[in-house]
């Protein structure tokens, strides 16, 4: 009964039946059930620009997440194919991701809004904060895919959000500082009203999403981390695309001196505890096995010295100490088993 109902949804949507669609969910039917063409029901109705569908089906549970098995698009990429803004945005708004690339075509949805010529939808994923250095599988950007093309209006819109996005990165002036290393500079622009914990524009650039105090953590200028911290820099802030913390970025990098400096403030009265222990999103590494990661034996000491756990593992499964057995490093792996034994 339930196949039945699964392929009736699929009828129901094609007809742009809500009414039969909401019946169908209710008796049963799998919001996720694939048809033959390997496309799930969520897919068909952003195909189809179809709002109330869309909103339907992510209420039932449809997972907006889903991959088509032949060419590896998403309901994001259908959506921006039909050229419809309130579905594409109802899709983002549920997790979808705005930068997605087809693993064929190497397409995000940016891309293919632009290659279809749906200006409305160009604007909305723009708004929302799409990348436009993002190359396809033939190297082509979404502003030369519209040069390509003649589209002049998209093209214009593409050109102008790169244009904020220079200008937003000129206006961080801390970032500047501290990317060019001069603490006087950097004291006089927090002197100066300069915000502390302000975030670097996601642009496709080095910096991304990073803060002051994670790009001082990462440059090794425990003096600057100082000043930063002592300003209010909140050191539990998530950074960059990695969503690592500063701690990470000084123990990728081996800066024993900032990882100091970073754990100082957790025994400050009314100051933020950091969280040494905090594990990476995407391969589950927490700043020690950053260190061991590098080879880096006195950011390690730092670390464990400041109490970072030694039995944590990684989504490989690894500990501190395994990983420095995988990699080799001997003083690495004595360390971390006589701190084990402790």
């Amino acid at each position: 009964m339930i196949l039945d109902n699964s392929r009736s949804l699929e009828t129901s949507i094609r007809a742009g039946d809500l009414a039969a669609a909401i019946d169908l969910l209710r008796s049963g039917a799998d919001a996720n059930r694939r048809g033959p063409e390997g496309l799930t029901p969520l897919m068909i109705a952003s195909s189809l620009g179809q709002p109330q569908m869309v909103e339907l089906l992510l209420t039932a549970g449809a997972d907006v997440l889903a991959v088509e098995p032949r060419m590896g698009a998403m309901a994001i990429h259908k959506a921006a194919q039909s050229g419809n803004a309130d579905v594409t945005g109802l899709l983002l708004d549920h997790g979808s991701f705005i930068d997605q690339q087809s693993p064929v075509l190497g397409n995000t949805p940016l891309m293919d809004a632009v290659l279809h010529k749906h200006q409305d939808v160009v604007r909305l994923l723009l708004e929302r904060g799409a990348r436009t250095p993002i190359r396809n599988h033939w190297h082509q950007t979404a502003l030369e895919l519209a040069h390509d093309d003649g589209l002049d209006a998209i093209a214009s819109l593409i050109e102008a959000r790169n244009d904020t996005d220079a200008a937003q990165i000129r206006a961080l002036t801390l970032i500047a500082a501290i990317t060019a290393g001069d603490i006087g500079d950097v004291q006089q622009r927090i002197a100066s009203g300069a915000r502390v914990n302000e975030r670097v524009p996601v642009v496709g650039a080095a910096d991304d999403d990073y803060t002051p105090l994670g790009i001082a953590a990462r440059e090794g200028r425990a003096d600057i981390v100082r000043v930063l911290l002592d300003a209010g820099a909140d050191p539990r802030r998530v950074i960059g695309l990695m969503k690592g913390t500063p701690v990470h970025e000084a123990s990728y990098f081996g800066h024993a001196d900032v990882l100091q400096a970073l754990t100082e403030i957790s025994g400050r009265a009314g100051a933020p505890a950091i969280e040494l222990d905090a594990q990476g999103p995407y391969n589950g590494l927490t700043a020690l096995h950053d260190a061991v990661w590098h080879g880096h034996l006195e950011a390690a000491r730092a670390l464990v010295g400041s109490g970072a756990r030694l039995d944590l593992t990684t989504h490989a499964g690894l500990t501190p100490r395994e990983l420095a057995h995988l990699y080799g490093y001997d003083d690495l792996a004595e360390f971390l088993a006589e701190a084990e034994q402790k």
